[in-house]
């Protein structure tokens, strides 16, 4: 009796916490549109009602509403579209058949994802120590000690317990080289280090395929992965995430771009996406002009079946989002996601609620 209490108060809490929401329903009524043929565009009445329907009646936020075209869309599509996984009402869903949140930090913290990994021989970057208050773990007493030991002449810094690329620092060697008076790292980034623990890791190199679109930026796979209860790992959506520019991180949300790919050629659609505020889409790279359209991501298969054998060393987790590194040897994984982006993946391939999803989620009891 309890727990159904219990239960029902979830329920009326989430479902507050999304109406609360309301106040900043109409914040971006007026953002750019994405859809080419500006003949199909609605009305701002058609658009008004549109936010009102996806809100009041859907219970989706309509936060991507000009992301996803519906401003020339019909109302019937809108529902082959997931609300962001972060919101109230699908998150709880979310977590209560698909993710169990007693081994959700495996993905979660990204020191424990790398030792999971290596206990299931699974392909990640080398991470050569950590810092933690400050101080440094590793086989060397120092960063820079570490990097000549190893002679690396960049390491990656990562917030152990990060999300959606931010805290993320790339270190060179000749960073630390030209510090005054032989300074230590640890010294110059003390402000930086205060902010949590850090894994140092590895720089992969990339496939030169990947290189060709955008070599500033090591160019990744977000895949998601859907283990049934019968134990078969199906995919949902996949997409390459790639640097606008000259940055070195290829994050949506921090102003890259994401290309839908065909699941079963591993070719890439013609359209690149961005968020409203770094741009709408693009068919050809901004800075080598390299056009997407059927470019095929290398290794393909390696890629799934890496995600394969992830998902089902992660079998508490029902569904991953997986980001993929290709370098020229063998596909490497960078972390792994139970909250995907659904924002990106649906931009650049369409709703994810297809019947043959809404099917596999139906087996864990999730109804959306």
């Amino acid at each position: 009796m309890l727990h159904e209490v219990i239960e029902i108060f979830k329920s009326v809490h989430h479902l507050f916490s999304h109406y609360l929401r309301v106040l900043k329903l109409f914040k971006g009524f007026n953002s750019v549109t994405y859809c080419e043929d500006k003949s199909q565009l609605k009305s701002k009445l058609s658009v008004f009602v549109d936010f009102l329907y996806l809100f009041f009646v859907l219970r989706v936020f309509p936060a991507n509403y000009f992301l996803f075209q519906f401003d020339c869309k019909k109302r019937k599509q809108f529902r082959v579209y997931m609300d962001e996984s972060s919101s109230p009402i699908l998150k709880r869903k979310l977590y209560e058949c698909l993710w169990d949140e007693h081994y959700d930090y495996l993905v979660h913290d990204k020191y424990l994802f790398q030792c999971f990994c290596g206990y299931h021989n699974l392909a990640v970057p080398q991470i050569y120590g950590m810092y933690r208050n400050g101080e440094f773990y590793g086989d060397g007493f120092d960063l820079k000690d570490v990097m000549s030991k190893n002679s690396l002449e960049r390491v990656v810094l990562k917030p152990a317990r990060g999300a959606l690329g931010e805290g993320i620092h790339f270190i060179l060697r000749k960073q630390l080289d030209s510090l005054p008076d032989n300074g230590k790292f640890e010294d110059y980034f003390k402000e930086l280090l205060k902010k949590g623990d850090f894994i140092v890791q590895e720089v992969l190199s990339q496939h030169p395929e990947l290189s060709r679109i955008n070599p500033s930026s090591v160019n990744t796979v977000r895949i998601i992965t859907f283990l049934s209860s019968g134990g078969q790992v199906n995919f949902l959506a996949a997409i390459l995430r790639t640097s606008s520019g000259v940055s070195a991180l290829d994050n949506f949300s921090l102003g890259g771009i994401v290309i839908g790919i065909d699941l079963k050629s591993g070719k890439l659609l013609d359209r690149g996406f961005m968020r409203p505020e770094f741009g709408t889409t693009v068919r050809k790279h901004p800075i080598t002009n390299f056009e997407f359209k059927n470019f095929e991501v290398p290794l393909w298969k390696e890629v799934k079946e890496v995600a394969e054998n992830a998902q089902k060393a992660f079998h508490y987790l029902k569904s991953i989002g997986w980001d993929i590194a290709v370098t020229p040897e063998r596909p490497v994984l960078i972390e792994g996601n139970v909250e995907w982006g659904n924002a990106g993946i649906q931009a650049a391939n369409g709703g994810l609620l297809t019947e043959k999803n809404k099917e596999l989620f139906s087996q864990y009891g999730l109804h959306i």
